[in-house]
């Protein structure tokens, strides 16, 4: 009989706070890099230090900080359930759900994570989406400073969200789902079968270092693979629904490439690449140890019981 780990879930929330709190400042300079024309990296950093300071580069903050774990707690504990599902339906028993985990490593096991990870992905886009359109919408918003500003301002991530919701609904929200989710399903499938055989082939017992290392290695390889379709999921959910540039994903696709060629669709790589490996190496070092402790104190209730 299947049965719902909640280690998972609060392990994933745990996780998403400590990767956000290291990584926000450098997606703020992706986003904006991505959506804004002809402005470098580094550019982009000068340029929100200069005119908003430091506290531009933690524009859209209040929302993430209040999902990141919500988010991360979906994924986590949809992949780790779905994992053990796939496996004992495989008849399977005392399966493992992450590679630095004891029990059994199967025939089955890499094709199984990858598997549990597309279906993590695709899950936690019904939070994942407006979230992500909240976040991208606040980055972007520079003010007349820049006269790069495509909408109106929003004083905050509730008045970005019930506004975007009282003028354009549930599908307002919900802009750029579609190239989302093959962003999310593609990139999650790639991150935890990274993650998964990293740590799988190191020998011995699975130190912090080690787990941060295989993190962030499967953070930059997972972001690499995706960095085009983030390019135009970017460009789509800031555009002005008012007076829209692109009609889809296709469309985004075409009309970016005549305007800045091929190139554009490998913004923001840099800056990704840097922001990905302690990212994620905190994400699994804080899922790993904060999964380990749960599942102890667990443990410890049973045996008291």
């Amino acid at each position: 009989m299947f049965h719902i780990n909640f280690c998972d879930f609060i392990a994933g929330w745990i996780s998403g706070v400590c990767g956000l709190a290291v990584g926000h400042p450098a997606d703020t300079v992706k986003i904006r890099h991505q959506t804004f024309r002809d402005s470098g990296t580094l550019k982009i950093a000068y340029q929100t230090l200069k005119h908003e300071g430091v506290r531009g580069f933690y524009r859209g903050l209040g929302f993430p900080l209040l999902t990141a774990g919500a988010l991360n707690s979906i994924f986590f504990g949809v992949y780790g359930n779905c994992l053990s599902h796939i496996q004992q339906s495989r008849g399977y028993e005392n399966t493992r759900r992450t590679s630095s985990e004891g029990g059994v490593c199967n025939k089955h096991w890499h094709l199984d994570v990858w598997l549990a990870g597309s279906v993590a992905g695709f899950v936690q886009l019904s939070l994942a989406c407006p979230v992500d359109l909240v976040k991208i919408k606040l980055q972007t918003q520079t003010g007349k400073t820049w006269g790069n500003n495509p909408e109106l301002g929003y004083r905050g991530p509730l008045e970005c969200l019930s506004s975007t919701y009282r003028d354009y609904g549930v599908r307002g929200l919900y802009r750029g789902l579609p190239v989302m989710m093959w962003r999310d399903v593609i990139a999650s499938s790639v991150y935890m079968s990274v993650y998964n055989g990293c740590i799988e082939g190191q020998p011995g017992s699975k130190n912090l270092f080690m787990i941060m290392m295989a993190g962030g290695f499967a953070g930059i390889i997972s972001w690499g693979v995706i960095i085009p379709l983030d390019v135009i999921k970017s460009r789509i959910q800031s555009d002005d629904p008012l007076n829209p540039k692109y009609k889809g994903m296709l469309d985004c696709f075409v009309k970016s490439y005549r305007r800045d060629g091929l190139a554009v669709f490998g913004r923001g790589f840099l800056v990704n690449t840097l922001r990905a490996f302690p990212v994620n190496g905190a994400i699994f070092v804080g899922f790993e140890w904060s999964y380990g402790m749960c599942k102890n104190i667990g443990e410890g209730l049973s045996l008291q019981n």
